[in-house]
C-alpha cells in the first residue's frame, strides 16, 4: 500500500443490531457530515482503539470481564517464549481520551502508538498465566518445545514430532497462541527453514487440550485442516471452539478459518468479502481491490454460510459526495479498501486522483451508525493509519 500524505481514510462505524433487519433497499439514505473525532467513548471506538495500539503483530488470544489479554511470540520479542500482557477497557478508554473531539487528531492518533507510557502504563505482565487458561511455552535446545498448563506438562520434540517436514534442530522457529480457553489453546508454529505440503512457508497449527490429553497438528491451510476435520480428528475440540452465532453452530479457529460444525466443513469465504476481526460478519466485497461505493452490505456469519441476502447492516458510500464535502477537485478514486473490520467498525483507507495529476487530497471519515442507522454521522478527521489492522493473524 503505497503511503502519502494525501491519504484519506475512512472509519464506518457500523451498529449491527443483533434483532436482524433484513433488506433495506426500500429504506432512504442520507448523511450528516461532522469535522471532528467523535466526541464520546464507545464500545466499537475503544475495540479499534485497543486493536490499533496492540499492532497487527500481536495476537488476543482472550478477552473476559472487560478485561484484554494477548500475547507476543518468541519471534517478535527476540526470547525464547510466549509473553502474556494484560490490560482493562476502562485503561484504554482513559488513554484514547484526549483524542476526543479533536478536528485534526493525526500526531496524536500516532503518538499514542509510539508513546512509552502505553507499554509502561498501559500493557501489564500477566503473572499468574495459568489463571487466564493459557499454557506456558519455551523453547529449549535442540527446538524441543516445553509447555505446560495448569494441570499438565509436556516436551514436544519438534524435529521428531515434524519429521515429515523435515525440521532440524538447528532451524529457526517461531511460535505463538492465538486461542486460548479453558478447554483447549491453538499453538501456531512457523518453520522458515522448512516447506510445507504446497512448497511454501511451513505454517503449523496445534490444536492441544488443555490437560494435554490430546494434539492435532495440521498444516495452516484451509485444506489441511479440512482433512483433519474429515478424518474426525477434531471432533472432541467441537466443544471447546469458539462459538461465533445464537445457535453455537458455527466455531471460529484462528484468522478467517471458520468450521461449520454441523457438516463438519470449513466456512469458504469468499477471497472479494472481509471478515471481520471476531469471524461474526462478513463484507460482502469487502476485499476487492478498489472497494465499490454504493450500497455496502454485511450479513452475520450463519447468513453468509447459508447463501441468502438477509443482511444485518446497510449503508450508502458515495466517494463524490465526500469529496465535494471536503472541497475537493478529483477525477476519481485511486485507492478504496478496508484497514479494519469488526462488529461495529469498518475502517477504510481511500485516496483520490487528482483533476490533472496526483492526489487530490484527503481526511478521514467516519461513519457512525451506532444510534441512527438511516441517518449516520460522517466525522471528517486523518488518523494516517494505512495497512490493515487484524488480530487473528499467524506469525
Amino acid at each position: 500500500m503505497r503511503a502519502t500524505n494525501l491519504t484519506l481514510y475512512i472509519v464506518l462505524v457500523t451498529s449491527l443490531f443483533l434483532s436482524g433487519c433484513g433488506e433495506s433497499k426500500s429504506s432512504p439514505f442520507s448523511v450528516k457530515y461532522v469535522h471532528h473525532f467523535p466526541e464520546n467513548k464507545s464500545p466499537a471506538l475503544t475495540e479499534f482503539m485497543s486493536s490499533f495500539l496492540r499492532g497487527h503483530l500481536e495476537n488476543r488470544p482472550l478477552e473476559t470481564d472487560n478485561r484484554y489479554v494477548f500475547s507476543i511470540g518468541n519471534l517478535q520479542q527476540g526470547s525464547e517464549s510466549i509473553n502474556y500482557y494484560e490490560y482493562t477497557e476502562a485503561q484504554i478508554e482513559k488513554y484514547y481520551e484526549p483524542l476526543l473531539g479533536l478536528q485534526k487528531p493525526d500526531k496524536q492518533f500516532r503518538q499514542l502508538k509510539e508513546s512509552e507510557e502505553l507499554e509502561t502504563s498501559v500493557y501489564k505482565p500477566v503473572k499468574d498465566i495459568f489463571s487466564f487458561n493459557l499454557p506456558k511455552v519455551a523453547l529449549e535446545r535442540g527446538n524441543r518445545l516445553k509447555i505446560q498448563t495448569k494441570s499438565a506438562e509436556e516436551i514436544l520434540d519438534l524435529p521428531q514430532l515434524m519429521e515429515k517436514y523435515n525440521i532440524k534442530e538447528t532451524d529457526e522457529i517461531a511460535f505463538d497462541v492465538v486461542q486460548s480457553n479453558k478447554g483447549y489453546f491453538t499453538l501456531l508454529i512457523l518453520d522458515e527453514d522448512a516447506m510445507n505440503s504446497k512448497g511454501q512457508k511451513l505454517y503449523l497449527t496445534f490444536f492441544i487440550k488443555q490437560d494435554l490429553s490430546k494434539m492435532v497438528m495440521s498444516e495452516s491451510f484451509d485444506e489441511a485442516v479440512q482433512e483433519k476435520l474429515d478424518k474426525g480428528d477434531l471432533n472432541s475440540f467441537f466443544s471447546d471452539f469458539q462459538k461465533i452465532d445464537d445457535e453455537e453452530r458455527y466455531g471460529f479457529l484462528y484468522d478467517q478459518t471458520i468450521v461449520d460444525m454441523k457438516t463438519k466443513k470449513i466456512v469458504e469465504i469468499k477471497k472479494e468479502d472481509y471478515l471481520s476481526n471476531d469471524g461474526r460478519y462478513v463484507y460482502i466485497n469487502g476485499r476487492q481491490d478498489k472497494l465499490e461505493d454504493g450500497i455496502q452490505k454485511i450479513q452475520r456469519i450463519e447468513n453468509y454460510a447459508a447463501g441468502n441476502e438477509i443482511y444485518e447492516t446497510e449503508f450508502k458510500l458515495d466517494y463524490k459526495e465526500i469529496a465535494k464535502e471536503l472541497d475537493l477537485v478529483i477525477s476519481g478514486i485511486g485507492i478504496a479498501e478496508i484497514n479494519y473490520f469488526n462488529k461495529d467498525y469498518v475502517v477504510l483507507n481511500l485516496e483520490y486522483n487528482g483533476k490533472f495529476v496526483g492526489t487530490a487530497g484527503g481526511t478521514n471519515v467516519i461513519i457512525d451508525l451506532q444510534e441512527n442507522k438511516k441517518t449516520p454521522a460522517f466525522y471528517l478527521v486523518n488518523l494516517e493509519l494505512n495497512i490493515e489492522i487484524r488480530d487473528w493473524l499467524t506469525l
